[in-house]
């Protein structure tokens, strides 16, 4: 029964995301992405057997569909029988799962994504495909909506916002598909603690100031960081300041003095010191090599 389809009508709008060229992680996480405004003809069929991404056989990988809609409505059909898709929802379709959605009216508005089945999306393989009515629907359109628009526009802070929403893009997945009330609160308010650190990479953050946010002794902040990021404390913070630095070194023309009061070190040579005891290249020679 099941079979690949790509049926597609010419009047069919679709923005494709290239993750490639946006900043972040994103492209580690997400195959590939698109915000589509359907009409007249469109479905797409799926034999679970894997995804070949670029055209060639050694490329084939399996990946995870999710679908939120925000007007109009599709039709999913699965082995277990059809369902609609009305505004408001979410669809899954973990890695494998041979399906076929396609437009069912007038229009369909709607966002997508191909989701690795990495490690961080492996618990995708436990839920259960179909189409349930979710808060988080309109809000990760819209977010899928902003990153779209800011990838067209021009403006000294574009990179930085688009970096930002990539950052609310990947929680939004995990909240859409229900992973984070499965955390305890501890572990939310330090995944919270943690996104708000990384935003404010200046301040002179250690250990101390860290477990005090949370109320919490040293020692015992010390093994939930270690549990949940699988680093240390100050680990974790260097890394998290190298990767920003990273962004600012491919994406904008701050000097090294600038970097280093961006993420917190007190001078251009101390900072330039740390990124190479780090990543084994110096800063001038990333920024220069870097794809």
């Amino acid at each position: 029964m099941w079979q690949d389809i790509l049926d597609i009508a010419p009047s069919c709008k679709e923005d494709f995301f290239n993750f490639d060229s946006l900043p972040g992680k994103a492209k580690q996480y997400i195959a590939c992405a698109g915000v589509s405004l359907l009409c007249e003809r469109y479905q797409i069929g799926k034999s679970g057997k894997g995804e070949f991404l670029n055209g060639k056989d050694q490329d084939k990988v399996h990946v995870h569909y999710l679908i939120s809609t925000r007007a109009g409505a599709g039709k999913l059909t699965l082995d277990s029988g059809e369902c609609s898709v009305p505004p408001n929802t979410v669809m899954v379709l973990p890695a494998g799962t041979p399906f076929l959605y396609e437009l069912d009216g007038q229009s369909w508005d709607m966002c997508w994504l191909s989701l690795h089945d990495c490690e961080r999306y492996r618990f995708i393989n436990e839920l259960e495909a179909g189409v349930w009515q979710s808060e988080h629907a309109g809000l990760l359109y819209q977010t899928m909506q902003l990153i779209r628009d800011f990838d067209h526009s021009d403006g000294h802070y574009q990179a930085d916002i688009q970096l930002r929403l990539i950052e609310v893009l990947l929680y939004q997945i995990e909240q859409t598909l229900n992973k984070a009330p499965a955390q305890s609160q501890q572990q939310q308010r330090f995944h919270g603690l943690m996104r708000e650190v990384s935003k404010q990479l200046k301040l002179p953050w250690d250990v101390k100031s860290l477990a005090n946010k949370l109320h919490m002794s040293e020692p015992h902040f010390y093994r939930l960081c270690k549990k949940e990021t699988g680093k240390t404390p100050m680990k974790w913070l260097t890394q998290a300041r190298m990767d920003y630095a990273c962004y600012l070194l491919r994406y904008t023309n701050c000097s090294l003095e600038q970097i280093a009061d961006n993420i917190g070190y007190a001078d251009g040579a101390s900072f330039a010191h740390r990124f190479k005891q780090v990543l084994g290249i110096s800063p001038g020679k990333w920024r220069n090599h870097e794809p």
